[in-house]
């Protein structure tokens, strides 16, 4: 395989500032229409997942809120070629100006520059595991529908033992949401760097733990299509339980690299009207 994406973190992601200046990643969650229904995504909830019931706030440096000013929320840092992704307790001034969310937090999507269809893509990166935390490795179509869904990496706080994967699609003969988990028992994985990965194909989907194969799932309906990387470690959940004020915060996510491979490389590679790197 040829690579397609790689992010090293050498310096600090260069993030798209909402101004219309362009990034490697975004700081939020996408958002549109999907199926020709407003998919509730404005500047609060590209912030968080209120369907999940998130307690956090996605924040970056250029994060204001709900106000005019910077709100010096910064989330991210990078030392010695390593990305720090950290949560942590709202301060208590600033509950207004984040829509009274308690905790703050990182994501970064690759929705605005680059997408992909089938092929192998990695992370290595040290996750934590603590009550209220959900750390996540995730993919979702480029056209913004849902499901479907690829999470590579979930580590959810209640589970501290174990790592999920999943998919997510619309059933064929129901037309409803339909889901299928693999929970592996993985000890100690907070303690170190691991790369987490899955190599989708046309007729199935492969995941991995350091390079060896943990589960395996045949791949679903409407997953044909471009998909994007998000990097993320909500605070609070529905899933994973609330955070609260015996939550011990700060907790940090760091991540060495991300990495896309396809057959093609960049041969394979287009980009379409919106900027949008479209690989196969």
């Amino acid at each position: 395989m040829h690579t397609t994406f790689i992010e090293n973190f050498d310096e600090m992601p260069a993030l798209a500032n909402g101004d219309g200046a362009p990034g490697k990643w975004a700081p939020h969650l996408d958002g549109g229409y999907s199926n020709g229904k407003f998919t509730g995504y404005d500047w609060m909830v590209k912030r968080y997942q209120p369907m999940g019931n998130d307690q956090q706030i996605y924040t970056d440096s250029n994060f204001k809120g709900s106000g005019e000013e910077v709100l010096n929320l910064n989330p991210f840092s990078v030392d010695g070629s390593v990305l720090t992704i950290t949560g942590d307790r709202t301060p208590p001034a600033l509950l207004r100006s984040v829509w009274n969310q308690a905790y703050t937090s990182g994501l970064l999507s690759s929705h605005e520059m680059f997408a992909q269809t089938y092929g192998y893509f990695e992370m290595s990166a040290k996750v934590p595991s603590s009550q209220a935390l959900l750390p996540a490795f995730w993919m979702l179509p480029v056209d913004r529908s849902w499901p479907p869904e690829i999470d590579i990496l979930e580590a959810p706080g209640h589970m501290p033992d174990k790592l999920t994967r999943a998919v997510h699609w619309v059933s064929p003969d129901t037309s409803a949401h339909a889901s299928s988990g693999c929970y592996t028992p993985t000890p100690a994985f907070a303690d170190g760097f691991h790369t987490y990965g899955v190599l989708w194909l046309p007729d199935r989907i492969v995941y991995y733990y350091d390079r060896m194969v943990v589960a395996q799932v045949a791949t679903k309906p409407g997953m044909d299509k471009p998909f994007y990387l998000m990097i993320n470690m909500a605070v609070g959940g529905r899933w994973q339980g609330a955070a609260n004020q015996n939550t011990p915060l700060p907790q940090r996510m760091l991540v060495d690299w991300v990495a896309v491979y396809s057959v093609a490389g960049p041969k394979g590679c287009l980009t379409d009207w919106r900027g949008v790197l479209l690989c196969r």
